[in-house]
Order: C-alpha cells, then structure tokens, then sequence
C-alpha cells in the first residue's frame, strides 16, 4: 500500500496544478507494479495452501464424498462471478477480476474449512459456516485492494485515441482545460488516462452548474 500520505492507488487530478512528469509517471508504475505482484503472490500462497491442506484432508478420509470441496468450490465459483459483474472496468479487467475472485475465495475456503475439520474432526456445520465467510472476507479483499491497484495500473497509461479527441474538444472549449492541456504538452508526453477522467468530470460538473 502507499503510506498515510500517499494512500490512493489511481492518482488524483488537479486540472489547477502541474501534471506528473514522465520520471513521476514511471516512479507510479514501478510503484504499483510492485503492490500487483505482492498481492499475486498472496493469492498464489492462498492457492497453495488451500490446495496442500485440501489434498491432506482427502487423503486422511475427512471428506470422502467431497461435499466441503463441492461446496467450496461453488460459493468461490458464485462470489467470483459477483465480484466481475460489481466492478467497474472493461471486460479484460472484469474477466481478471473473476479469475482472482474464483481462485482466492474457493482457496481460501478451502483452506480454513479444511483446517478445521483436520483439527475438530467433522464437524459439517461449523465448517460451511467458516468456508462461507471466508469466501466472503476473500472476496471483500478482492473488491477493496486488488481492484483498486488493477484500476490504479490503468490509470496511469496513455489514454487512446477516442480519449485524446475528447480531452481535445474539452480544451478547445474551456480555458482552464487548454491551459492543462499546455502543461502536460510541455511535459513531453501524451495525456493520462486519469487526467482523461479529470477532464470528463470537470466537464459534467460544469454542464450540471450551467443547467437552467
């Protein structure tokens, strides 16, 4: 995570201050490239686990009709189907999205009701009751870090063409914007895409102002 002083993972837009520089703008990226793979390689320990401990479970004979693996399996499959469809993003991010949420939330379940039934023996209904809310903090974490540091990744690339033809049309229209628009030219780069966000809220905030 960024410190207390730097908290977000998308970077926020003062179209009245200075945009980032192309050193600031690599700084970022590294940055956030940094926080996906740790949280990749926290969902690949989860994988792991779950897997271990499940295939120990299996071959001690606690689950002989896979029902906790069946079960886990589907509250995953359904809590990671929910958190594609919740977030915002294209389908390449909503598709990455039900992936992880698939994985870590039959993982983790996996993990913890197998665990317990290791330790406590079979007892059935404590052991869904601790499969479900694990699938439901996993997911919870999926929607809270994961999304925000995919969302925070994209953007900060270079917007594309449809994008760079509106942030046009806008500086054309506004000064504030044109003067924006001239600094990130005197940066030496193309527009972001969360400067492209800035510029469409600023937008719609100035339309909503002017409305009789």
């Amino acid at each position: 995570m960024f410190d207390s002083k730097d908290n977000q993972y998308a970077v926020s837009i003062d179209l009245k201050g200075k945009p980032l520089s192309v050193d600031e703008l690599v700084l970022k990226h590294s940055r956030l490239k940094y926080f996906y793979k740790s949280n990749l390689s926290f969902i690949l320990a989860i994988f792991v686990l779950g897997a271990a401990v499940t295939y120990r479970a299996i071959m001690l004979d606690y689950d002989k009709e896979h029902e906790l693996f069946n079960i886990s399996l589907y509250v995953g499959l359904w809590f990671g189907l929910f958190t594609g469809v919740m977030i915002d993003g294209d389908a390449r991010r909503k598709f990455q999205m039900v992936v992880v949420g698939i994985t870590i939330s039959a993982s983790s379940g996996l993990f913890a009701s197998m665990l317990v039934m290791l330790m406590l023996g079979q007892a059935t209904v404590w052991i869904t009751s601790v499969n479900i809310l694990a699938s439901a903090l996993a997911c919870m974490w999926v929607l809270t870090r994961y999304d925000e540091v995919l969302k925070g990744i994209e953007s900060i690339h270079y917007v594309d063409q449809k994008q760079f033809s509106y942030i046009q049309k806008a500086s054309s229209h506004f000064e504030e914007l044109y003067t924006f628009s001239e600094k990130i030219i005197a940066e030496n780069r193309l527009p972001l895409t969360c400067e492209y966000w800035a510029y469409r809220d600023w937008v719609k905030a100035k339309a909503a102002l002017n409305k009789p």
